[in-house]
């Protein structure tokens, strides 16, 4: 067995981009000197780091089991991280071998006549494990000494996490034993339903769980996922009894929690057991691979595609420094246009081997615009050919956008600033240095006009020919991810890793509405179209939230309510987009399950797994297609027509 430091640093720079910290990734990046190693990052599967990690534990259990007498029971269970890197762990499960093997009774305390503290005693039973604390207990008596203290102590230890998850049965409260640290609370305790999850499993994502209004009891967090079928129980508001008073009577539909607001439940703790839970078991139809079209190319990581506004052309951006153009009406991947990415280096022009982070088409669908890791952004034509080079940032730049008309990109960078090109010349129109950290988003309000936002918590709306901010919003306590302003242009949508959503207008300083429900960052937001063609008005405006909690959101606007919970994915969610006629919502995950929903009801309507995690999805202008980018390198188009 051998490993490089680059194979290591490959891996720690994966798993920084998988959990988000894109900034600390291109960091680490730098000065690991990663992207220039030969690892081919299309074949190096999501989590890899961690799934490594995991095995390397499995191991170092198996060889502290080793250790054990034959005969005894496996003590060594669900080892964690720290636990396994503990240099007295060995020592101690020796020492424990040490023990046993001259006192194989060691287990067989007191008897059941009431006999107090005999260690060798043939019968009763002593040593009982329950939720991390060990008693040796005979028949009437106290069998105190049976059990070494430091046989309790290593128990505690390597049981911990049994101690601290609590117990869940079947339906009911998820409690811990009496020797966890979690005490009694008044107010709301997480409730898990119908658990259905195999015995040890510990992932990641958060889960299920609904907040009910239960007297005084124990209170704690399952770390367990939970999958919930629901036959719903409903009494009508205001009707007295034990049960669950919900608004509305109607079922949800599958993968949905229903907004908190609409369930006003008062539970005693000794009813627990007979608690139903919420959704209607309503499944989603399955894409069949007929209707997929899977599109290779890429070497790495696809972070982006879109849809051309006017074409089935589908543009992609990838970690290989290239972008390219898929014409999805010859359904031919083949046919490809590769826009690679280079720079000027002793006369030649050589690839840059940085990733392409953004891309936008212009409202004519006949340029696209890219941004890369390598400071430039580009213009290239729809064959392919590259119109112009914009060089004026120092860094990376995170995110560009067209406004309506055409003839101006605005984009966003490592270096703190945002900058306004004229997209006929090439050229810096201005360039805004309001932001004291990288500038992570923009977005167009007007032709003339745009917002920006910044790991420095600000968000800035600045205007072309003012030498300062128009207006500032304050308020996020960590870096804000994205903004989008409405299609109105009258209210912006920010969201952030302090785990909310905020709403903004220019007519006041302070937050509309200050959104919170997700347990986890905010990775980015959409607003539903409006206008012709589509279901939604400006007054029934819709925003979809997306976030490392495994969930997505839909809130309505005008009162700033969470409509609908959806709850299907299993890690976290990168990536959201509404049909153009607004019917339709479709998510990304990097579960590498696409899933798209009803906006109407919540419901989940289809849904299809690819091969890798999901960065990005987008529908084209019909609505019939969803183009989806993924970490394995694939891009793949679903095709939704009947």
């Amino acid at each position: 067995m051998s490993f490089s430091s680059d194979e290591v640093n490959f891996l720690i720079y994966r798993y920084l981009q998988e959990s988000g910290f894109i900034h600390s990734a291109y960091v680490f990046g730098l000065e690991s000197h990663v992207v220039q190693s030969n690892i081919n990052g299309a074949l190096v599967p999501p989590a890899a780091l961690i799934s490594i990690c995991q095995k390397g534990i499995q191991y170092t259990e198996a060889e502290l089991n080793e250790l054990n007498d034959e005969k005894s029971e496996r003590q060594i269970e669900a080892l964690s991280l720290i636990d396994a890197i503990m240099p007295d762990m060995a020592t101690r499960i020796k020492e424990r071998a040490n023990r046993m093997a001259n006192n194989s009774s060691m287990n067989n305390g007191g008897n059941n006549g009431g006999s107090n503290g005999n260690i060798n005693g043939a019968s009763g039973n002593g040593g009982n494990t329950s939720g991390g604390s060990v008693s040796g207990s005979g028949g009437t008596g106290n069998s105190v000494n049976n059990v070494d203290k430091n046989e309790i102590q290593m128990r505690e230890e390597t049981q911990n996490i049994i101690s601290n998850s609590g117990c869940i049965s079947g339906t009911g409260v998820a409690t811990t034993s009496s020797s966890s640290n979690s005490g009694n609370n008044t107010g709301n305790t997480p409730i898990s339903m119908d658990v259905d999850q195999p015995s040890g499993a510990n992932n990641v994502m958060t889960n299920i769980t609904t907040s009910l209004n239960i007297g005084q009891g124990n209170s704690s967090r399952s770390t367990t996922p939970a999958t919930i079928n629901v036959t719903p129980i409903v009494q009508p508001v205001g009707s007295s009894g034990t049960g669950i008073n919900m608004v509305n009577t109607s079922p949800a539909p599958s993968g949905v929690i229903p907004n908190s607001s609409s369930v006003i439940a008062s539970l005693p703790v000794s009813n627990v057991a007979t608690v139903q839970p919420l959704m209607a078991d309503i499944v989603g139809i399955d894409i069949p691979p007929s209707r997929a079209t899977t599109l290779r190319g890429h070497e790495s990581e696809v972070f982006i595609c879109a849809w051309n506004p006017t074409t089935d052309l589908l543009a992609s951006g990838s970690g290989d420094s290239t972008a390219r153009i898929w014409n999805i009406v010859e359904r031919d991947s083949s046919s490809h246009l590769v826009l690679r990415h280079c720079i000027q280096r002793g006369g030649a022009e050589v690839p840059s081997n940085k990733d392409v982070t953004s891309l936008d088409w212009n409202t004519d669908g006949n340029l696209l615009a890219t941004g890369s890791y390598d400071g430039y952004a580009r213009i290239w034509t729809t064959d392919g050919r590259l119109a112009s080079t914009l060089g004026q940032h120092k860094g990376p730049i995170f995110a560009l956008k067209w406004n309506k008309k055409g003839n101006y990109i605005l984009s966003a960078g490592v270096d703190k600033t945002t900058i306004i090109w004229d997209a006929s010349s090439g050229t810096c129109t201005q360039q805004f240095a309001f932001h004291t950290a990288p500038a992570l988003d923009v977005d167009w309000q007007t032709n003339y006009s745009f917002a920006s936002c910044s790991t420095d918590q600000c968000i800035h709306v600045c205007k072309l020919g003012s030498d300062r901010p128009v207006k500032t919003f304050m308020g996020h306590i960590n870096e804000v991810n994205a903004i989008k302003w409405c299609p109105s242009g009258r209210f912006l949508a920010s969201c952030s890793d302090d785990m909310t959503l905020k709403i903004w207008s220019m007519n006041q300083d302070f937050a509309v509405h200050d959104l919170q429900a997700h347990q986890k960052e905010i990775y980015t937001i959409k607003w539903s179209p409006t206008g012709p063609g589509t279901i939604n008005s400006n007054l029934n405006l819709l925003l979809a939230s997306a976030s490392f909690d495994s969930t997505v959101r839909l809130w309505e606007m005008e009162r700033g309510l969470s409509l609908y919970t959806l709850t299907k994915h299993t890690e976290p969610v990168y990536s959201v987009a509404f049909s153009p006629d607004g019917r339709f919502l479709a998510s990304g995950s990097f579960d590498k399950c696409v899933h798209i929903w009803s906006t109407q009801s919540g419901q989940l309507v289809h849904s299809y797994k690819g091969t890798g995690g999901i960065f990005e999805v987008c529908w084209n202008s019909k609505g019939d297609k969803v183009g989806a980018s993924a970490s394995d390198g694939s891009v793949f188009v679903l095709d939704l027509r009947k």
